[in-house]
């Protein structure tokens, strides 16, 4: 009787899931940890995928004509949401999550990006979940889009909401607790492209990110001896690749500065699971810099 009863009670939830659409992996995830099984997801954005380049085809967005909210990172990292509401029917709503996270630009007279090549100047920053406190303030906006939306879902969000929340405040908790294995002296993070300066700041580490704000961009001969120069200066002992960026240049720059390769890291959340791409990211950099 027990058993009939839950497969009837999911089969109602079912019936009265709101549909929404979600533009990137980790919002997926927070979207089901936070909206459970009153929630019919597409998952436009998918992990693996280069969030960077991606543009929505004719068939997402027709897999999307159902969604009555649909879920965006923010930040001019989908420079496409302009046309993609156009596309929309009039029941639909784009949340850039983002837009409530106070945004870090690349400025020279930001120590975090001062090594940032001067074309990104002036960008910003759209990597805002390599902050785990961040990730916490856009639960508070997924839960209160979706209460708005499905007020009767209201107290399964906030129930859900609040114990996501409690598991990321377990997770800062533990990055911290990981970061301070380091030694303030080699807390310097050397990776391709700028999607860690979130991270840095929250973290209390230093920063070269040798091709700004481009995964792909080419670096200035100057830039690069520069870069090479400060890790031979500072010691610094791993330098990062990314899984969506050319290993090609860091290559070189821990070839002629002395410093090894590090495991690569998660850049643009392109994953199924927020919480295990942070502790993956930090387990790697702590691994590497406590050599």
């Amino acid at each position: 009787m027990k058993a009939a009863f839950s497969f009837f009670f999911l089969l109602t939830l079912g019936a009265q899931a709101l549909e929404v659409a979600s533009l990137h992996p980790i919002l997926t995830d927070m979207l089901k940890q936070v909206g459970g099984n009153r929630l019919q997801i597409t998952e436009v954005g998918k992990p693996g995928m280069n969030v960077h380049y991606f543009q929505p085809r004719a068939s997402d967005i027709r897999q999307m004509s159902k969604a009555r909210l649909i879920f965006a990172s923010g930040k001019k990292l989908e420079p496409y949401l302009g046309d993609l509401e156009d596309s929309l029917g009039a029941h639909q709503v784009i949340i850039q999550v983002g837009h409530t996270i106070p945004s870090q630009k690349i400025s020279a007279k930001d120590q975090i990006y001062a090594c940032c090549p001067h074309h990104a100047e002036g960008g910003i920053d759209p990597h805002w979940w390599h902050n785990v406190s961040n990730m916490e303030r856009a639960v508070r906006v997924i839960e209160k889009k979706l209460i708005a939306a499905d007020t009767a879902g209201s107290a399964i969000y906030k129930a859900n909401a609040k114990t996501t929340i409690e598991r990321l405040r377990k997770l800062d908790a533990w990055v911290k607790a990981m970061v301070a294995t380091i030694p303030k002296s080699k807390r310097h993070l050397v990776t391709a492209h700028a999607a860690f300066g979130y991270f840095c700041k929250a973290y209390g580490f230093k920063a070269t990110f040798v091709q700004g704000l481009s995964a792909k961009g080419e670096v200035p001969a100057q830039q690069l001896a520069i870069s090479i120069r400060q890790l031979q200066a500072e010691k610094i002992p791993t330098v990062f690749p990314e899984k969506s960026a050319n290993p090609k240049i860091l290559a070189q720059i821990a070839r002629q500065s002395g410093a090894q390769i590090g495991k690569p890291l998660i850049a643009d959340g392109s994953v199924a699971n927020y919480q295990k791409m942070i502790q993956t990211n930090v387990t790697k950099i702590v691994a590497g810099l406590k050599k």
